[in-house]
């Protein structure tokens, strides 16, 4: 999948040069917006078709919803990443009543009007741009060519399968599903097996965007596979489809899809960035509600006016999409002929101004939001937390010393609840982003300042040494592990905590994140010296190397060659 990290050296071209003066078009109620995106969004229909020509589409044009998830920035959040000018296309997902997604690889996105929505309320309508779909994650990349759409083989795909279709995307629309003689779910799900054959993520076929038939198998080979393994993490119900766009332009400039925003969204029970490829930097905590507003005033910036929406996975399909005013960034209630509330003025908050000061729990320096608040909040801390908290989320939370800090989601709230709760008659509460989220009870005794438990060091050092191997014949990246003692002590069965600690301190690096092709094969290799030869030193780990299974791995000495 695409990444949406792009570089500050592009801040210039992207940022609009005045706040438009004029509407470059009319504003939609955001309440009937939000009715229209659950009706989608529960709508199971399979029979699209293009209004004035009568010719069948795929599901997207008439059903469910189409996003892209990518995080704020000093860009655009509709502009084209340098990865996915790479491809030529852009990765959204597809999301619907009858999948069981609910995981996001960012918290924030935006929804693209879909075509028939679009051609009824008379707004510009997005015919053409749509390519492929796969049913999970398809490690897009130059790799696939057809604008992500081949085989992962760097090569031209064919096209003798594609049969014949007359609608207006028809010269775009490809899948290599037909061209690896699969039109069925039962035929994927027989020839992706993801175990001896490779993982899913790579080796799986991709499914024309405008054949019905393709969309229905591919929803049912997403549903088979309820369960994730090592081998294929992103391979499974709860994940993403990844439905590839067409780009408009060479350029990173994506005005082109301004005029289809629908709506912006945040996930409201997520902060979590998943590393994808292109990716300039580790990923990061981030709160979705801050980079939905961001987008929010970008947009406006260009004269278009939508909603911000609540995304609730675990609410009722019915009620899946949410509108709440006060998530709202600007003024919409122009759109709703009034009837909608503008976005509170401050009155709990006197001030709320950070401070970066020595803690002796933790021994360095830290960030502290010294908060004073208003008469009314403090009349109000014991009787509406949620007002207060929200009226400074809304303050200081879109700070990078609340949003990179604040490692334990919820650990700001419960520290304001802690204080409320055992120091009602201080005047000014101290809150530290860095603190973890623990129970009451300890939170109290801790004087409402709990510290961190450190977590045993696992590994001692982690280089990278680039040295010649006899399998391949040619020199590979190799990762020379130490590990500490706790580290070689650990059990099998913790091998996920060294891993993690391995990938914290390492993943991020290009000759891990671009040379491992094979999902999961560090971490295998590393369960296999662990299980295997705990006691040597270093432990040498290649990205290259297939991932296989435990017994193929421990024959070939944890070593194992591509066949």
């Amino acid at each position: 999948m695409r990444a949406a990290v792009r570089s500050p050296l592009i801040l210039s071209l992207f940022l609009p040069l005045a706040f438009s003066a004029v509407a470059a078009q009319p504003p939609l109620d955001p309440l009937e917006t939000l009715s229209r995106i659950n009706r989608n969004y529960n709508t199971l229909k399979d029979a699209c078709q293009e209004p004035d020509t009568g010719a069948a589409r795929g599901l997207y044009y008439c059903s469910g919803v189409t996003l892209r998830m990518v995080n704020d920035g000093p860009f655009n959040p509709w502009d084209y990443s340098p990865y996915a000018i790479k491809i030529g296309a852009t990765s959204y997902s597809w999301i619907r009543k009858d999948l069981s997604t609910r995981i996001l690889i960012h918290p924030a996105g935006f929804i693209l009007r879909n075509p028939t929505d679009a051609a009824a309320l008379q707004l510009p309508v997005k015919e053409q741009g749509f390519t492929c779909i796969y049913a999970f994650d398809g490690g897009t990349g130059p790799e696939r060519k057809w604008y992500g759409c081949g085989f992962f083989d760097s090569r031209e795909p064919p096209r003798a399968a594609q049969g014949t279709m007359n609608n207006k995307n028809a010269a775009l629309a490809y899948g290599t599903c037909a061209e690896a003689g699969v039109t069925t779910a039962e035929q994927w799900t027989n020839k992706y097996t993801g175990l001896m054959k490779g993982p899913i993520q790579y080796g799986q076929c991709s499914w024309n965007a405008e054949k019905p038939s393709d969309w229905n198998a591919m929803i049912r080979v997403h549903e088979s596979r309820v369960n994730t393994t090592n081998k294929d993490p992103f391979a499974f119900s709860a994940q993403v489809n990844e439905f590839m766009l067409k780009n408009a332009s060479s350029t990173n400039d994506g005005s082109e899809n301004m005029k289809y925003i629908d709506a912006f969204i945040y996930n409201v029970n997520s902060t979590q960035n998943f590393a994808t490829r292109g990716d300039q930097a580790p990923p990061k905590p981030e709160n979705g509600l801050n980079s939905a507003r961001n987008f929010q005033k970008k947009l406006q910036a260009q004269g278009y006016s939508v909603p911000v929406l609540r995304l609730d996975f675990t609410k009722p399909p019915e009620q899946r999409f949410s509108y709440v005013a006060a998530d709202q960034a600007i003024d919409l209630t122009a759109a709703g002929n009034g009837q909608t509330t503008p976005a509170p003025v401050p009155r709990y908050i006197a001030s709320a101004n950070w401070v970066e000061r020595h803690d002796p729990g933790t021994g360095k320096n830290e960030w502290t939001l010294n908060v004073t608040p208003t008469a009314q909040g403090k009349a109000i801390q014991a009787s509406d937390q949620e007002a207060l908290y929200k009226e400074l989320f809304a303050l200081r939370g879109a700070d990078s010393q609340w949003r990179d800090n604040e490692k334990s989601a919820g650990s700001m709230r419960q520290q304001l609840s802690c204080l409320v709760q055992n120091y009602p008659g201080k005047t000014e509460w101290n809150l530290e982003p860095f603190r973890p989220v623990v129970t009451p009870q300890e939170a109290a005794k801790a004087g409402c300042n709990p510290l961190p438990v450190k977590a045993p060091q696992y590994i001692a050092s982690a280089d990278w040494v680039k040295r010649y191997d006899p399998g391949t014949r040619q020199d590979e990246w190799t990762l020379s592990v130490v590990p500490t003692a706790a580290g070689r002590a650990l059990l099998n069965e913790q091998i996920d905590a060294l891993y993690q600690q391995l990938f914290a301190l390492r993943g991020a690096d290009g000759n891990w994140r671009d040379n491992e092709k094979s999902v999961g094969s560090m971490r295998q290799q590393l369960n296999c010296v662990l299980v295997n030869y705990r006691a040597k030193t270093p432990w040498n780990l290649e990205p290259f190397r297939p991932a296989l299974s435990d017994n193929e791995t421990r024959s070939a000495g944890c070593n194992p060659v591509s066949r």
